[in-house]
């Protein structure tokens, strides 16, 4: 039981993220998912490529992203996506070194 309802939650936050994030299907098979030619059992979760947290369904199985897509920002600003903290920082255009609030 407290397994179903982690996985219901996990899956209804994922849910709210789709609003947020990029998401992509991975692989299917009858008794495990493949992402990247790595399997993955039914009902299991893990953390994929280039800031993707996934989940291995009986029906399907999901990557969504932990960050959110490119963000607004000012016309003198640019976004440069850093990999090792799954988010964009925000830059200045004029001074590469100066963050835009």
């Amino acid at each position: 039981m407290a397994q179903t309802v982690l996985v219901c939650v996990t899956l209804l936050l994922m849910a709210f993220d789709l609003c947020y994030s990029d998401c992509k299907f991975v692989m299917k098979t009858e008794s495990e998912c493949l992402e990247n030619g790595i399997p993955h059992s039914v009902g299991s979760m893990w953390k994929g490529d280039d800031c993707y947290s996934c989940y291995c369904g009986k029906v399907t199985a999901i990557c969504c992203t932990e960050y959110v897509q490119t963000p607004d920002i000012p016309n003198n600003c640019e976004a440069i996506f850093d990999k090792r903290l799954c988010r964009y920082r925000i830059y200045s255009k004029d001074n590469p070194d100066i963050l835009c609030e």
